[in-house]
């Protein structure tokens, strides 16, 4: 791309006219591994490698060539000073610094490590500045996080009831002492002393012998209601403390004792209760019963206490193990769609083919003037194929296979235009009934898609209602937090349509199979079990999610939550139709069709010589380039996007380079849909086409669609 850049635009000039400082400075930058960007010229004209444009996101090809002020305006005062010192022969560096930037087109807030060099020109002036940036974001996060987590037990260790202490080493050193551990010796110094220095007064009671013991044996102590006597008040007499407590040793990863961990509580009021109760019976009995019933309580407090930590902790344990079988759920269904868009693949490609094989017959059949049952015949194949059509869109929507035209739109204006469909759909014994937020936020989503998802669950809706009932769409603005399950979206603004009835509703088995694919509870016939593992999908890869409420005997709600857009809806423009067939006016068009489906090739070769062009074929990107590297014109490359080998995407970036002005015209059945999202919808054809969509999209890019083909043409090559 440097190579290929009119650097005559900028004030460095023609490439070849740089001096020798700045072609070496250059190959330095390009050849690093880290990112790395030249400020090049007083205006700071960049000149950057690989991995700064992996940093720099969608601002990228633009920053290429473009002035540091211009390319990050948000930066323009931090950029400012950095050219300052380093054309004035300054060197700077920055760790983890803050800083806001727009790479994906939103505000961004990021940390990086920044260095900061002036690269000098023959004269050994500097000349320009190198930076070395490289992002710490992650580090950074991940830091605060474990500081706050560390905090959170920190202020839990210290805020325990128990007393807690933690002593390293043969010497038996305190590295770890709470609140209540320092009550309990009268809150003395004692981190980074000994035993013997802090607590000296505990010599000759028997509790150095036994820390000596577990240290050397790694057995661990526990006692119970050992009376130690501890000076607890400066210049005041030794007082006898009773404790519960347990010596326990820290292992390090060799099975070596390292240190003793010790907890307990302070039991001295429980003792003395205990001796007094002792010492009243022989002298009170019939006062038996005053101290019984106090100790019972006690007991009961205690108990109520342990048990209480009990249930919190089994649900806490429950808890993971429901989200971890969520996830292990969500796994399978991953591997399950990656195996689904592949059986789609090849099955959108045997679709192409009898679609496009009917389409022949049909006209052959008008132009012969057959009509009856030969006609009716090819009309069950083509319905039987458009059924198989759906059915693969289905498996791409359960996978996130398929492309979605996301823009921003009014939901209450789409399920007030599908009423009469919803209507139509549910019959006579169910009704109909909408609540639309009347401020409801634009959705980003794809408008064709939700479209299919609502019918879809009011489609389930009503047959989950046997006899009659209430079916109610519902939409409404919605703030979530963080999520709790994998279905759910991540935390903010989302704009949510429900799908709620008084069916019959699930039961918590047949609710935790809901998205599973293939899973259904209808009868054999009636459905696929696509349903809700497509609406999942469909909300997953549009950037939300979808929830679940469900009671047996009650009815079921679905609600699906979609991204709030930040735009108002947009008007929507329509284009005069283009007729389908008919040969294309002027001298034939040379195009170049590659798949490596010889039967998909030869139908879509077919279509295309309808048209009137003439058409050479190449069933490998290999083969594709050699063929182009032969002709001296092409005016169209149709190109298949999975391919083995060099699959489209590949054989476009090298097609471009060779040929940049040549149009492509892509050709899929499932493709990755990173790989063309920056790829417009009049340069891809969705397999199984349709032969006049794969004819009005050629015409398009051959410049034959008047101002709309301009606009194609002119709007230069996708960036894959």
């Amino acid at each position: 791309m440097i190579r290929a850049f009119d650097w005559a635009s900028t004030s460095l000039g023609p490439i070849e006219d740089w001096p020798q400082s700045l072609k070496t400075a250059t190959g330095l930058v390009v050849h690093s591994a880290v990112p790395m960007v030249m400020l090049w010229g007083d205006d700071g004209v960049m000149i950057y490698n690989d991995a700064y444009a992996v940093f720099a996101s969608r601002r990228h090809p633009q920053l290429l060539g473009s002035k540091v002020q211009e390319g990050w305006p948000e930066a323009a005062g931090f950029n400012d000073h950095i050219m300052k010192v380093g054309l004035a022969g300054g060197t700077l560096a920055y760790r983890d610094q803050e800083l806001t930037l727009h790479r994906n087109g939103v505000p961004e807030q990021v940390w990086m490590n920044l260095d900061y060099s002036p690269v000098p020109d023959e004269t050994g002036k500097p000349a320009g500045v190198i930076a070395i940036v490289i992002d710490t974001t992650e580090r950074v996060l991940a830091d605060r996080r474990n500081a706050a987590e560390g905090d959170r037990l920190r202020a839990m260790f210290e805020q325990a009831p128990s007393f807690m202490a933690r002593l390293d080493g043969p010497d038996h050193i305190f590295t770890l002492a709470n609140a209540a551990f320092l009550r309990l010796v009268g809150h003395r110094e004692v981190i980074g002393r000994s035993v013997h220095q802090a607590v000296p007064e505990i010599e000759g009671q028997g509790l150095f012998e036994i820390l000596e013991d577990c240290y050397r044996s790694g057995r661990p102590f526990v006692g119970t209601g050992i009376k130690v006597q501890l000076q607890r008040h400066r210049n005041a007499a030794a007082e006898d403390r009773y404790v519960d407590f347990i010596y326990q040793p820290i292992l390090d990863s060799a099975g070596a004792v390292t240190g003793l961990f010790v907890e307990g509580s302070d039991v001295t009021e429980r003792i003395r209760a205990d001796i007094a109760l002792r010492e009243s019976e022989l002298r009170y009995r019939a006062d038996l019963h005053g101290f019984t019933d106090r100790l019972e309580a006690s007991v009961a407090e205690r108990t109520g206490e342990l048990a209480a930590a009990n249930r919190q902790l089994v649900a806490q344990i429950e808890g993971r193990e429901r989200v971890e079988a969520t996830l292990q759920q969500m796994q399978r269904l991953e591997a399950v769609g990656q195996l689904t868009a592949g059986v789609a693949h090849d099955f959108n490609n045997l679709l192409t083919v009898v679609l496009g094989n009917i389409g022949f017959l049909e006209r052959t059949l008008d132009q012969s003037g057959i009509a009856g049952k030969p006609r009716d015949r090819l009309g069950y194949m083509k319905s039987a194929a458009d059924r198989g059509a759906k059915l693969t869109a289905q498996l791409l929507a359960f996978s996130r296979r398929q492309r979605l035209e996301a823009r921003p739109l009014d939901l209450n204006e789409t399920v007030a235009s599908m009423h009469d469909l919803l209507e139509s759909s549910m019959g006579g014994s169910v009704r109909l009934e909408t609540a639309l937020r009347p401020d409801l936020w634009p959705a980003l989503v794809d408008a064709t898609q939700i479209e299919l998802v609502i019918l879809n669950l009011a489609i389930n809706a009503r047959d989950a209602m046997a006899v009659g009932g209430a079916l109610t769409v519902e939409t409404g603005n919605v703030t979530l937090g963080a999520p709790t399950r994998p279905d759910a979206p991540p935390a903010g603004d989302y704009v949510m349509v429900a799908v709620s009835d008084s069916g019959t509703g699930m039961t918590p088995e047949v609710l935790a199979k809901a998205y599973e694919p293939f899973f259904t509870t209808k009868p054999v016939g009636k459905g696929s079990g696509l349903g809700l593992a497509q609406v999942l999908g469909f909300a997953k890869q549009s950037g939300g999610g979808v929830r679940i409420d469900s009671t047996q005997g009650q009815g079921t709600s679905v609600k699906v939550y979609l991204p709030r857009s930040a735009k108002p809806q947009a008007v929507e423009h329509s284009f005069g139709k283009i007729d389908s067939v008919g040969r294309l006016p002027g001298p034939a068009r040379l195009v170049l069709l590659v798949d490596d489906d010889a039967a998909v090739r030869e139908i879509t070769s077919a279509l295309l010589h309808e048209m009137g062009c003439t058409v050479i074929e190449a069933g490998s990107g290999g083969a594709a380039l050699d063929l182009l590297e032969a002709q001296a014109h092409c005016d169209l490359l149709v190109l298949d996007f999975a391919m083995p080998g060099m699959n489209g995407a590949e054989v476009a970036r090298e097609v471009m380079q060779r040929r940049p002005g040549l149009p492509i015209l892509f050709v899929t059945g499932y493709a990755d849909i990173t790989a063309l999202q920056n790829v417009g919808e009049d340069r891809i054809v969705q397999k199984p086409f349709r032969n006049d969509d794969l004819q009005r999209k050629a015409r398009r890019l051959l410049g034959l669609d008047g101002d709309l083909a301009g606009d194609a043409v002119a709007s230069g090559q996708p960036s894959l």
